[in-house]
């Protein structure tokens, strides 16, 4: 009989992991949507993108210090999902302040409650996807993973162009309400998610700080795929730029949007394929597979010949960031100390998007470069963060050669395993 439906689902009845998915989707989905709506905004009140996309730059630095911090406080409390709908709430109460005061506040203010907006971010992304571990039983996890997966996907896809869908249609106040609203309905459902109750700390949090820092270098396969995922995203970052001089290159306007597009979806159907049949390997190898996978399918874009095949080899590459982010979420899961468990999810995702922030400020410095050479560059940074992810591993293979057969089997290095009580 299969169980997994139950354990995933929790029966007749909504379980949490639904409850959970469609409060990380209504966020997630909010946030790509707020991105847009924050550079329209500024050129419809002050004739220029540049104060959004100022907004929109302190909206993304916040993750990558503030990432730690929320994922600690998250780890030492003890009720989580109060926390988590309390991180959601302020991140709808700061977003809609944000968008509202563009034209009617000093940039000043823009910028601040666009920082407190940035800060809570790392809660919308890594720190929901470590709620997991708390609401689904380990058998279900691996198919849980993929649907958490396809909610970065579909925020990705629909995030954009809801946002620029309400600003043409209902303005930028109605917009931004609108966007407010949804983050508001995901921290409602993220109150009704129970789980597992958090420990009373035991320790000081400064010790608690520096285990999760410690985790992501002590453990191989979890510092092996913070490494590659982070080169990946830095070659990511210039995703977008390229996409769009491939499509004038092609003669289509709009046909940049229509890759990225082509991207998201493809990575949307490998993230319900992986819910739906949950891949057997270790998860750190299935990263390093997609990562080469990826990097082939794109080192053909600089040769392809016709507009279809082109949308094709987009979509085929997204197709295989559906199962590659299934499994590092699957690695910090499996790799991160209990008490640090959400600090280890909320710094690794705060370090891949601070990478593609830089890959896409480096952009800027090559923007003049043949764009067949810039989509070679993205092919080559997704092979060589493969390359990088095996070097890290190689001593784990070989203490791996040298274990019994029974370490053999387990697919994880045996000296990882003391990790597990930092």
């Amino acid at each position: 009989m299969n169980t997994a439906p139950a354990i995933l689902y929790g029966g007749p009845v909504i379980g949490p992991l639904p409850r959970l998915l469609a409060a990380a989707t209504l966020a997630r989905t909010a946030d790509a949507g707020a991105a847009v709506v924050i550079v329209l905004a500024a050129v419809r009140v002050y004739g220029s993108p540049a104060p959004g996309s100022l907004a929109l730059a302190a909206m993304l630095v916040p993750h990558v210090l503030a990432g730690p911090f929320v994922g600690l406080v998250t780890d030492r409390a003890r009720r989580p999902r109060l926390v988590h709908a309390g991180f959601a709430a302020l991140f709808a109460a700061a977003l809609g302040g944000a968008l509202l005061a563009l034209g009617r506040a000093p940039i000043g203010v823009v910028l601040v409650l666009a920082l407190v907006t940035g800060c809570c971010g790392p809660m919308i992304f890594g720190g929901l996807s470590s709620r997991l571990d708390d609401v689904v039983p380990e058998p279900g996890r691996a198919r849980a993973r993929g649907l958490d997966a396809a909610t970065y996907n579909v925020a990705e896809i629909a995030g954009p162009a809801v946002g620029a869908a309400l600003v043409a249609t209902l303005g930028v106040p109605w917009a931004a309400g609108a966007l407010t609203a949804v983050c508001l309905a995901a921290a409602a459902l993220l109150l009704s998610v129970g789980g597992r109750a958090g420990r009373r700390p035991q320790t000081r949090f400064t010790d608690d700080l520096r285990d999760g820092f410690r985790a992501i270098v002590v453990s191989r396969p979890l510092r092996a795929v913070t490494a590659a995922t982070c080169v990946a995203s830095f070659g990511l970052g210039i995703l977008t730029p390229v996409a769009v001089l491939l499509g004038s290159r092609a003669g289509h306007a709009a046909g940049g949007g229509l890759l990225v597009t082509a991207l998201g979806a493809g990575a949307l159907a490998g993230s319900l394929l992986v819910a739906r049949r949950p891949v057997r390997s270790a998860p750190h190898r299935v990263v390093l597979a997609c990562l080469v996978a990826g990097g082939v399918v794109l080192a053909a874009v600089p040769f392809a010949e016709g507009w279809p095949l082109l949308v094709g080899l987009f979509a085929v590459a997204g197709f295989f960031d559906g199962p590659l982010l299934a499994a590092v979420l699957q690695v910090r899961s499996a790799e991160a100390p209990p008490h640090t468990r959400t600090q280890v999810f909320t710094l690794g995702a705060g370090l891949k998007l601070t990478a593609a922030s830089l890959g896409a400020a480096v952009f800027t410095l090559f923007a003049d470069a043949p764009v067949a050479a810039l989509a070679a560059a993205l092919a080559v940074s997704q092979l060589a963060a493969a390359a990088l992810g095996a070097l890290l591993l190689a001593p784990a293979r070989a203490a791996q050669r040298m274990a019994s057969p029974a370490g053999t089997r387990s697919g994880r290095p045996p000296e990882t395993s003391g990790s597990r009580p930092l």
